[in-house]
């Protein structure tokens, strides 16, 4: 038995020729020539892969972004500065929710820092509506108050002896009851 072992070994029988068997090619040159279109082939398919990936994540990404933007339409008005904002925090990336929340914490405004800024101020004086609602009061507020009596009633222009006062004590008096008339 030991004797079969040894006579079935290539190596080990120095007198035997040994042959290397390249399978279905017949020289090493043509198995070398395989294995490199094969490398070759398996590059492009590996790359044509990722571009696959890719495209398929981008495409999950904008089913994401359309979710998100449905779920919060805000989130459409500030589109550009959601996406750096998401490009430049990594915590953002994880939540598009904490990203629409840093971006509008910074775009909202106090009634009076609003009240200050030049594009709010002209939009509200452009508007129409606004102008009347403004009008309308400052009307409103003239119709309310008893117009001054410059006449009494009847038109006639009152005859009193001319009285005047002997002290600066007495002029506060008479001014106080003029004025109380009113």
């Amino acid at each position: 038995m030991e004797q079969e072992k040894i006579s079935q070994d290539p190596a080990a029988c120095g007198d035997k020729k040994t042959e290397t068997s390249y399978g279905k090619f017949n020289s090493a040159e043509d198995l070398l020539k395989a294995y490199a279109a094969l490398e070759s082939e398996f590059t492009k398919r590996s790359q044509r892969l990722r571009e696959l990936e890719a495209a398929s994540s981008v495409a999950e990404k904008a089913n994401e972004v359309d979710a998100f933007i449905k779920k919060y339409p805000i989130a459409e008005r500030y589109k550009d500065e959601l996406n750096e904002e998401i490009a430049v925090s990594a915590d953002a990336e994880k939540s598009y929710e904490g990203a629409l929340l840093n971006v509008l914490s910074r775009k909202v405004k106090t009634a009076d820092e609003m009240a200050k800024d030049e594009n709010v101020i002209s939009k509200v004086l452009n508007d129409e509506e606004n102008k009347d609602y403004v009008i309308n009061g400052y009307l409103d507020r003239i119709r309310k108050n008893s117009s001054y009596k410059s006449l009494p009633k009847g038109g006639a222009i009152p005859v009193a002896p001319s009285y005047r006062p002997r002290s600066i004590k007495e002029a506060g008096e008479i001014a106080k009851k003029i004025l109380e008339r009113m």
